[in-house]
């Protein structure tokens, strides 16, 4: 189940205990829209030539990803995916906003080994 931290929760101390478990912490800054989200997705993750820009690119993506330089995979490391920033895209763009999360919760209870965070501040 995907968390969500609001402007006020202790951001800091959730991702420094999730590092000291063994998680690889993903930052990814929310965009404002669909298309800045999906780009900054692309940029965080460093998703390949072959990303469409698309909910059903991004969901393929994030089930295909090994963590950074495929290290999460490679030392059986679980990864856990931040979206910060989430709240001008939750305050403008509601559909972006519920079509994100449901994205981001149907991956993450598809894969054992990712868990997401997303932090409206």
């Amino acid at each position: 189940m995907t968390t969500l931290l609001g402007a006020h929760a202790e951001v800091d101390d959730h991702l420094e205990a999730l590092r000291i478990r063994g998680h690889d912490v993903i930052v990814v800054t929310a965009g404002v829209d669909k298309a800045t989200t999906l780009d900054a997705f692309a940029r965080a993750l460093d998703l390949p030539t072959w990303f469409g820009h698309n909910w059903d690119a991004l969901a393929d993506a994030l089930r295909d990803y090994d963590g950074p330089e495929g290290r999460s995979a490679r030392l059986g490391r679980p990864v856990e995916l931040v979206v910060d920033h989430a709240k001008t895209l939750r305050d403008t763009d509601s559909h972006t906003w519920s079509t994100l999360l449901d994205v981001l919760d149907e991956v993450e209870h598809e894969r054992d080994d990712l868990t997401v965070t997303v932090v409206a501040r």
